[in-house]
């Protein structure tokens, strides 16, 4: 991938209002995969059951949440469902990090999210493709964008034509990309994102494919997938609870029943979850889903500018 020559890193927060933001139609064939790792109809339901059921006194005990639907070790192609993409935001970057690892320390309830990636054509994992994911921490700042304030509206006189924010420092926290295995699976090092104006907790991810890795970066290719993840209310609520999320308190967290992206994604954007100690989300997070794309397409890519009618 090329670098972004017209935006050089900076540091600010992405406060764009994605909640009021269309998905945008997509002729990719992009999709989530029922079964495997992934959430499903039923298994968003039974998560939701599982994630409800009666929290405990502290928000660092309570109960078990297993929110894993299936276990199945591959996907048939009865099991694909077709979904919408999303916007990349203001505050993508190119030219990230291919690595694991992406917290640079950052402090909050360490997660290890596993993406599976499915050729939407035959159902089966697909290997080499780039996942590129980024997010916010736990105050709800963007690497890259640490002089915006999370607590503030998105500022479109401050974007290009395309909807992106010029970066404000050269920062890379919370972003990466990482090349999926044999079962196409990309596993991050990471935490639970934090929130910020106008939006639900969430993580940002392109799927790249057809390119390669060169100076620790992964270049060339295309964009197969542009999308978000999101995570049931009941486990935001309880984390926003813990510290250093607590402390964030300039803005309030959208639901994500609330959040208009959101609910166009689905239940089956949502990950599903485990807490690494049962009973306690302090100790950490294990999270999967599975994205399926096709490799072939090269549709124009979803754009970061909100709707003119956005309020």
């Amino acid at each position: 991938m090329a670098k972004d020559e017209q935006h050089p890193r900076p540091a600010t927060d992405e406060s764009f209002n994605h909640s009021h933001a269309k998905p945008v139609p997509s002729r990719r064939k992009v999709l989530t995969v029922l079964g495997g790792v992934g959430l499903g109809a039923a298994g968003i339901a039974a998560y939701a059951a599982n994630a409800s059921a009666g929290p405990a006194d502290s928000a660092a005990d309570v109960p078990a949440t297993d929110s894993t639907a299936g276990g199945a070790a591959g996907a048939t192609a009865s099991q694909c469902v077709l979904t919408a993409e999303q916007m990349t935001g203001p505050y993508y970057l190119e030219d990230e990090k291919v690595r694991r690892d992406i917290r640079e320390n950052r402090p909050g309830v360490p997660l290890a999210l596993t993406f599976q990636v499915v050729d939407t054509k035959t159902c089966k994992p697909l290997r080499n493709a780039a996942v590129d994911i980024w997010h916010c921490d736990a105050g709800g700042v963007y690497g890259g964008y640490t002089a915006i304030s999370p607590d503030e509206p998105y500022d479109p006189s401050k974007a290009d034509e395309n909807g992106h924010v010029p970066n404000t420092d050269n920062t890379t926290f919370l972003r990466g990309i990482q090349l999926t295995d044999a079962h196409g699976k990309a596993t991050f090092e990471t935490i639970f994102p934090g929130w910020y104006y106008g939006r639900t907790t969430h993580i940002h991810l392109k799927v790249h494919y057809g390119g390669e890795v060169g100076g620790g970066t992964y270049e060339d290719g295309h964009v197969a997938h542009t999308g978000q993840v999101f995570f049931a209310d009941e486990v935001a609520d309880a984390i926003a609870k813990l510290d250093p999320y607590a402390q964030h308190t300039g803005t309030e967290r959208v639901k994500l029943t609330d959040d208009r992206t959101g609910q166009s994604a689905g239940p089956a954007s949502v990950v599903a979850l485990k807490q690494v100690r049962p009973g306690s989300y302090s100790k950490g997070l294990t999270g999967s889903i599975v994205v399926g794309v096709d490799p072939d397409a090269t549709p124009p890519e979803a754009g970061g500018r909100p709707p003119s009618t956005s309020p």
